[in-house]
């Protein structure tokens, strides 16, 4: 990397993780959402390639970076009571009893779940949670976010992309994915 970089040697945009989300926060979608999910791990991948700074693509930077958002559903401790069968010494084995044991627990798990699943269906239709489209793990995830940066800073060709195991058709269909979601056109 030249010197002329404006990036501090001690911060790496590598310690930020974007957490795997099957649904988001509505409201929080613009800003903190997807497509900046999508411009941070096209930065990453610049850095990860050593890519010199000034020719990263110019784009904002996202204002706050993505960290977990907990949407929590958690089961009373007042209520988590499971009343557990006495054990039989002289009627069952150890193992059948906790059988019995396992069978309480599972309803009561049982009964939670239709609650939780019940209360999140009901977010659901009220648009407070946005379902995230889910990309298949065909291709490792830090290589399509490669290809990406290497189109973008270095106007690399997809054939030049194209490697062993990857078409070059392959490779653009990921990387015009990937800017699509980013809202980034393919010749920044």
């Amino acid at each position: 990397m030249d010197n002329t970089e404006k990036r501090s040697p001690n911060l790496s945009l590598s310690i930020f993780r974007v957490p795997r989300y099957r649904y988001f926060p509505t409201h929080l979608m613009k800003r903190y959402g997807p497509e900046q999910w999508e411009r941070l791990r096209i930065l990453q991948a610049c850095e990860r390639l050593d890519i010199p700074v000034k020719l990263w693509p110019k784009i904002s930077f996202p204002g706050v970076l993505p960290h977990p958002f907990a949407v929590r559903f958690c089961i009373p401790h007042g209520l988590w009571q499971p009343e557990f069968p006495p054990f039989q010494a002289l009627e069952e084995t150890l193992p059948e009893w906790r059988v019995r044991c396992h069978e309480v627990v599972d309803k009561l798990l049982d009964e939670y779940a239709e609650r939780f699943t019940a209360q999140f269906q009901e977010a659901l239709k009220h648009g407070i949670y946005t379902k995230i489209p889910q990309t298949r793990a065909t291709t490792d995830l830090n290589l399509r976010y490669e290809w990406v940066a290497q189109k973008i800073c270095y106007r690399k060709r997809y054939k030049e992309l194209a490697t062993a195991g990857y078409s070059a058709e392959r490779i653009k269909q990921s990387v015009l994915k990937i800017l699509k979601k980013a809202k980034l056109k393919e010749g920044i």
